[in-house]
C-alpha cells in the first residue's frame, strides 16, 4: 500500500541488537552506488555516510504491523 505521508513504510519484525562495533550488513548494488556518489562529493568515510543515512531514515519509518 503506497502512502504519501513522507514516511518510509515497511513491514514489522524483531531482531536482537548487537554490541559489535564492526557490525556488517549487505546492501544492493544500487544502494552501494548511490553511497559512492555521495562519498565522492564528501569528506566523510563511507561508514560515516551510511550511518548518517540509516539513522536519519530510521526517524521516518512507520511500521505497518499486520492485524
Amino acid at each position: 500500500m503506497e502512502r504519501n505521508d513522507g514516511k518510509i513504510h515497511i513491514p514489522a519484525r524483531t531482531k536482537k541488537y548487537t554490541n559489535n562495533n564492526r557490525a556488517q550488513i549487505w546492501i544492493s548494488t544500487e544502494a552501494y552506488n548511490a553511497l559512492v556518489d555521495v562519498y565522492n562529493e564528501s569528506t566523510l568515510s563511507m561508514t560515516q555516510l551510511g550511518s548518517i543515512f540509516i539513522l536519519n531514515a530510521a526517524e521516518r519509518v512507520v511500521f505497518d504491523k499486520e492485524e
